[in-house]
């Protein structure tokens, strides 16, 4: 959501309530059985003051810019691309960000809190996760926090911070928006704009905080100010924000994402060569192929001589667990095979015709193998 349309402490209920009657109160207010003093809630707000201003220094925004030599001019003239957010992982200058804020840009132009305007490096970019590191010439910068989508629950608060339509480009101060955790696990691969079979955007975290074009590769953070998301998508009619934002989960594997990026190496995924879909679909013969009311079909095999391929495994089969773990849906497995290393050996137990089988399958490499299955043929 760099430029584009769709884009790719306290219980929350009693406070809620209690932030909505504020209007009719005088010196108090009621909320269920609980009753809360004005000053509650002026604590509450200084406690989202005091976050705002604790996370701000995090942030950066982010400009992107094209090359252009016009004719027989000497130099290059810049022209705008893109712009979006991003945030302080290192002290030592490393920012993470969305891939699709830095997409078609030749420069890149970061602006710290401070207003201080710097270019960036690239340090290594994965169109799968949406994920990018770039770099600054700068060190003993503030760095942020991490907290894990362990902890997310449904109705927390969630504060997301960003360069909304690029109102941080000349000073650097960044926006702050508040709202709740709508729902966890949201898979929306299919509704954002790019290659399904390239990009994944799955077990999202939904939430109402305010997200805007210029929001994405921002953090998303809790009460705690630790960063639990990275701020990359809304689903829109208007292409502006209606209250359905979406960030990418902090969790081990995200983490090791980042930590791979920063390295500068790239992220290779496990591989198992099919396209799935749920079990669950619609008529009176939906769970004919599977006794559960859960795990993954496969629609096809993609290469034909793939490892789930050369593993025996066939259109129709309903894989219900991967190496024991059971499979919910066709996106959890789609996480658990990208997330084991390429080369490992893995037990898939799965359905055919009413009879449960297992199949023992190396994993390929995604990139290598889809390079090679979607590559023209002689």
């Amino acid at each position: 959501m760099g430029q584009r349309r769709t884009q790719i402490g306290w219980r929350l209920g009693c406070w809620a309530v209690a932030l909505a009657l504020i209007t009719a109160v005088g010196a108090s207010v009621r909320a269920g059985d609980k009753k809360y003093d004005i000053a509650d809630l002026q604590a509450l707000q200084e406690a989202f003051v005091s976050l705002s201003q604790n996370v701000r220094p995090l942030v950066v925004a982010i400009r992107t810019y094209e090359l252009i030599k016009p004719g027989d001019m000497e130099g290059f003239l810049r022209v705008p691309v893109s712009q979006g957010s991003g945030f302080i992982i290192d002290p030592d200058g490393y920012i993470l960000t969305n891939r699709h804020v830095l997409e078609d840009s030749a420069q890149v132009s970061v602006t710290l809190a401070n207003g201080e305007k710097l270019f960036a490096e690239l340090v290594q970019a994965d169109s799968r996760s949406d994920l990018a590191v770039i770099k600054i010439d700068a060190t003993s910068l503030p760095a942020i926090s991490w907290g894990t989508l362990d902890d997310v629950r449904v109705g927390q608060w969630a504060f997301a911070v960003g360069n909304p339509f690029g109102l941080a480009n000349g000073d650097g101060r960044v926006s702050v928006t508040y709202g709740v955790v709508s729902a966890l696990g949201r898979e929306m691969t299919n509704r954002i704009p790019g290659n399904p079979q390239i990009q994944y955007y799955g077990n999202l975290i939904e939430t109402t905080a305010a997200i805007n074009p210029g929001n994405s590769g921002g953090p998303l953070f809790n009460i705690h100010g630790e960063v639990i998301g990275v701020v990359s998508a809304i689903e829109t009619s208007s292409g502006v924000n209606e209250g359905t934002g979406f960030a990418i989960p902090i969790n081990r594997d995200t983490r090791r994402i980042i930590d791979t990026l920063k390295r500068g190496e790239k992220v290779h995924y496990g591989f198992l060569g099919v396209n799935v879909n749920e079990v669950r679909t619609a008529g009176p013969r939906s769970f004919s192929v599977s006794p559960l009311n859960r795990g993954a079909r496969i629609v096809s095999l993609d290469p034909q001589d793939g490892p789930a391929a050369r593993a025996g495994l066939q259109p129709n089969d309903v894989v219900i667990e991967f190496n024991g773990i059971p499979v919910e849906d066709s996106d959890h497995l789609v996480r658990m095979v990208g997330f084991t290393p390429v080369g490992r050996e893995v037990v898939l137990t799965y359905i055919r015709k009413k009879v449960k089988r297992t199949a023992n399958v190396i994993l390929g490499d995604r990139e290598k193998l889809m390079h090679v299955a979607h590559s023209p043929k002689e």
